[in-house]
């Protein structure tokens, strides 16, 4: 009789255990199965040419995303940084300073391997102050593919930006940063800029003679070092009733920036290039640079009353 017991209790026992055995087995697989979509999705993401990869981790970096920075790293570089990124949940940088644009110079050093090296330049800011943080970043091909297989600060003054928040040399923040210069227009507009941008950039002061209406501007000018000026930005108000116009509503070129007590205002840019046929020079690229760091200031910084 004490045996059939038994029987029984085992018999009982492996039925309660059969259960939770096969939710084990099923949640291991829903994980290697989530592991496995991931490593896809990644690898999905990595571009087929290095500059790319560089210009991708880059816009990673001003996004904070550092999922699509892991990303984009090698198996290697992925090992030194998974638990920091973990930690703080796959955000870097830091809320100030922050990154909002960025240059990248392609370097003549190349290894026996095929890596190739970049220089990133970051432009970095906070409410008041302005710097760059220069990372130097190697890639690596792989297959088809190509990954960062390191990121190294370029000089000593670097803030690294790329890193998570622990890692943001703060001192270097302080020693770093400069004093911006406001710009401060009759119609209520005002923007802060880099003081290493002051001297090739005018503002200009007036009205949109035409535009509709002739609205007040407020220009943002290129000047050369041959002292030709050409156009970067314009930014606009609009009163109430000029924004409801049908010539304002259907315009092509005007992003708003948002309402202050005297009106609201847009920004445009140029519809072509002031220095076409000679984008790539000196000049050219100069614009072209400040017009893309316009851009991100007006929509981030802008002052509006």
């Amino acid at each position: 009789m004490l045996k059939k017991f038994t029987m029984l209790g085992i018999l009982a026992l492996s039925l309660m255990v059969q259960p939770f055995a096969a939710q084990t087995h099923a949640a291991q697989n829903d994980q290697e199965a989530l592991a496995k979509q991931l490593s896809m999705l990644e690898s999905g993401i990595v571009p087929t040419t290095a500059a790319e990869t560089v210009h991708t981790w880059a816009r990673a970096v001003t996004e904070r995303n550092g999922a699509l920075q892991y990303a984009l790293l090698s198996e290697n570089a992925k090992q030194s940084v998974k638990a920091s990124f973990s930690q703080f949940g796959w955000v870097t940088g830091a809320s100030s300073p922050w990154a909002e644009t960025f240059q990248i110079t392609s370097l003549p050093d190349r290894s026996e391997q095929g890596d190739l090296m970049y220089q990133v330049d970051f432009d970095v800011y906070t409410s008041d102050k302005s710097g760059k943080d220069r990372a130097i970043v190697t890639v690596s091909p792989k297959g088809k593919k190509w990954f960062v297989e390191a990121v190294a600060p370029a000089d000593e003054n670097v803030i690294g930006i790329w890193n998570t928040p622990e890692s943001i040399n703060e001192p270097n923040v302080e020693k770093t940063m400069k004093q911006m210069k406001a710009y401060t227009t009759a119609m209520g507009y005002s923007l802060s800029l880099p003081a290493d941008v002051t001297g090739k950039i005018v503002l200009e002061q007036g009205t949109c003679s035409n535009e509709e209406g002739n609205p007040p501007c407020a220009h943002f000018l290129y000047q050369d070092k041959a002292g030709k000026k050409e156009p970067l930005l314009t930014v606009i108000r609009l009163s109430k009733e000029q924004e409801k116009r049908e010539y304002y509503q259907e315009h092509p070129f005007l992003q708003k920036i948002g309402e202050g007590k005297n009106g609201s205002y847009y920004w445009m840019t140029p519809s072509e290039h002031p220095y076409a046929g000679n984008e790539y020079s000196e000049a050219g690229l100069e614009w072209s640079l400040l017009v893309e760091m316009l851009i991100e200031r007006v929509n981030k910084a802008s002052s509006l009353s």
